[in-house]
């Protein structure tokens, strides 16, 4: 296959952060909201299309304590060094640098989705391993945070493929990223 694509599909808040400063993201739930036909769920409709995850350890146990595990049969893989309990057969911990993770899931996969954090994200990144990057943006100032892309020492063009505005105020943003 080899052809698999990386997509980090992440929400911040207008000023860049992607948690507030204890890793909290309850300044999202005012955002969440019942599709309609005339605003159809971005969420869902990008989900559809992903066969597996990666995420870090802090997002991967801040999933596990929002209650059952979301994310179906899909496979998905966190990155630690830290042992941790796998509470789902289709999740695998995984040691080692980005670039090999990301040679493997490109094989493996025909659409990965970046799952965040902040850390994770930005390691995609630097080892220019991103092919896209569905950026959502809440309308909200959180003024401090965890925020997505901080001293990644990276410059890299992206070219915007859609600008989509939802009904209860949040943008998405979606951008192919160019290699280096």
């Amino acid at each position: 296959m080899d052809t698999g694509k990386l997509t980090l599909y992440i929400a911040t808040s207008l000023d860049g952060y992607i948690a507030d400063p204890n890793g909290g993201v309850d300044w999202l739930e005012p955002f969440e909201t019942e599709p309609t036909p005339q605003d159809p769920d971005g969420y869902e409709a990008f989900f559809e299309t992903v066969d597996a995850l990666v995420m870090g350890s802090t997002t991967y146990e801040q999933i596990l304590s929002f209650g059952d595990w979301p994310y179906q049969e899909k496979p998905a893989y966190v990155l630690t060094r830290r042992e941790l309990p796998l509470e789902h057969e289709h999740i695998e911990r995984v040691e080692g640098p980005v670039e090999h993770l990301a040679e493997r899931l490109r094989h493996e996969h025909d659409h990965v989705w970046i799952v965040g954090g902040s850390k994770v994200a930005r390691s995609f990144l630097k080892a220019d391993e991103l092919d896209e990057i569905r950026l959502t943006i809440a309308p909200v100032l959180l003024g401090n945070g965890i925020p997505l892309f901080e001293d990644t020492d990276t410059q890299r063009r992206l070219d915007l493929l859609e600008a989509k505005p939802f009904s209860n105020g949040l943008v998405e943003l979606h951008y192919s990223v160019e290699s280096n």
